[in-house]
């Protein structure tokens, strides 16, 4: 029994030494990596801890190891998804199945089980709370060593029940502290990421505070003199198509002026109690020759009855920059489906396109300063103006987003009593 509790405790340290490895080169990073990426790291990492855990893993004697292999296979799968999920469970059957015994038969049906049951789970592990998912991994991995006990004793007479003791309370209370401290890293680096961004938004901040009227005003007044030029009648009709062109220019770099200013002025002006229909109509059709020229569908449905309060101004802006978003992504056509609900007193706007979508590493950058995927077209400032109104309105964004496939943007205010 002392034999199995070091082997176990030797299998630990390996697992541990090698979490502070992913420390070092996903999380301890001044940059995000892209998914693929992340993925092949994650894949290597646990693989090598699975090995370390074979090579010095407790024999009983009857073809049964004894080891934490499960340990890195879960959580390599949780974290890494469902792509290293599946890579992790071949790679640990081919594994098992080359060093051989009756204990081969057991792994096979307790991986390919837990296998399922991990990338069924996958989509809403990361939903839960830092406690909830402690709680998951900890309880899966304590069911896992239960099915590693039954199955052999009915299939192959193996009754040692002390084995069994010792294997359950370290694999339980080793996969509790190791999930406990990866997720303790995983959230300083989440941290890290979120005070890169909110230093960037105060150095843009800080710009659009110093850009004053003393831009703008000269600017409406090229605009004005423009128009004058265009509409006389003396104007030659090269001319008007000049001054037309000049006219659009201005007008894109008056609006940009304008998303810089809504930093320097972050917090709503004229609160209000606001509809949520009104302003999700008024948006639409202010779009609706865009959405016709992309050939794009609109569908509308609300079913919440509860009010938002803040600037419906902003509120309004903050409509206009995600579906223009969302048709801009529709070439081809589409269709953009907005949805409102409302649950634990919090009303919730979806807005979903059949768009060309985003990648993982491009959704955890949305919202930077002059961070855009339209190429030269984008300033990346409308997406970082939606998140500063919702912010100063008590809300928050979800961006959920699938390559090739849409994207859905879920807009989260606190609803008024």
């Amino acid at each position: 029994m002392l034999e199995m509790f070091k082997g176990l405790i030797i299998n630990l340290l390996f697992i541990l030494i090698l979490i502070l490895l992913i420390n070092m080169l996903l999380w301890n990073k001044h940059k995000t990596f892209r998914y693929s990426i992340q993925q092949i790291y994650w894949f290597i990492i646990a693989a090598v801890q699975i090995i370390l855990c074979l090579l010095f893993s407790v024999p009983t004697g009857d073809g049964f190891l004894y080891d934490l292999r499960f340990i890195p296979f879960l959580l390599g799968g949780f974290y890494g998804g469902k792509r290293v999920t599946f890579s992790l469970a071949i790679f640990l059957l081919l594994i098992r199945f080359f060093i051989g015994g009756d204990g081969f038969w057991v792994t096979l049906f307790s991986t390919t089980s837990a296998a399922i049951i991990i990338i069924i789970l996958i989509p809403h592990y990361f939903k839960k709370s830092f406690h909830m998912k402690i709680v998951i991994v900890t309880i899966f991995s304590f069911c896992y060593s239960i099915v590693g006990y039954l199955v052999p004793s009915f299939i192959f007479g193996f009754h040692d029940f002390k084995a069994f003791v010792i294997y359950s309370v370290m694999l339980t209370a080793s996969t509790f502290f190791v999930s406990y401290l990866l997720e303790i890293l995983r959230e300083k680096y989440i941290l890290h990421l979120e005070a890169m961004k909110l230093e960037k938004m105060e150095i843009v901040s800080h710009l659009a505070a110093s850009i004053s009227h003393e831009v703008r005003n000269p600017l409406t007044a090229v605009i004005g003199f423009l128009q004058l030029i265009a509409e006389n009648t003396k104007t030659t009709e090269d001319n008007k198509a000049y001054a037309k062109y000049a006219i659009e220019e201005a007008t894109r770099a008056s609006e940009i002026i304008n998303d810089y200013l809504t930093f320097a002025k972050p917090h709503p002006e004229e609160e209000c109690k606001m509809s949520i229909e009104q302003e999700i109509k008024k948006s639409i059709d202010i779009l609706r020759p865009l959405l016709l020229k992309q050939n794009v569908e609109t569908n509308v449905s609300f079913q919440h009855t509860g009010l938002i309060k803040g600037d419906p101004h902003k509120f309004h802006q903050v409509l206009l920059n995600i579906i223009k978003n969302s048709i801009e992504a529709m070439p081809n056509g589409g269709s953009v489906l907005i949805n409102t609900s409302e649950e634990n007193r919090n009303i919730y706007i979806s807005i979903a396109d059949t768009g060309h979508g985003m990648s993982a590493e491009h959704v955890a950058r949305l919202g930077e300063p002059y961070f855009s995927l339209k190429g030269q077209k984008g300033t990346g400032l409308g997406m970082m103006v939606v998140y500063k109104i919702v912010e100063s309105m008590n809300g928050s964004v979800e961006v959920e987003s699938e390559y090739q496939t849409g994207t859905t943007i879920t807009l989260i205010f606190p609803k008024i009593p």
